[in-house]
């Protein structure tokens, strides 16, 4: 797993960017990550779903987000990157 040590890390890290954006302000950013977290399912299928949330938050939102949440997106956004296309 990319910059985690375990899956288990990765949903922390997750969980732990969907609250700080939540409580920083960012609610749509938090939404859109919450619904795609929701969607893992142990199968590549919501790996991609949840990998597109983080792209939409990307793309809508990043410019918007304090750099130590932009980092923490990325570093997201890579492991399921690998969890989705196993590279």
């Amino acid at each position: 797993m990319t910059g985690f040590r375990s899956s288990e890390d990765l949903f922390q890290a997750a969980r732990d960017l969907i609250a700080e954006l939540e409580a920083g302000g960012h609610p749509q950013a938090a939404a859109t990550l919450r619904d795609g977290f929701r969607c893992l399912n142990g199968l590549t299928d919501g790996w991609a779903l949840f990998l597109e949330s983080i792209e939409k938050v990307r793309a809508a939102e990043a410019k918007n987000l304090a750099q130590e949440h932009r980092k923490a997106l990325e570093a997201i956004r890579s492991a399921a990157h690998v969890a989705v296309y196993r590279r």
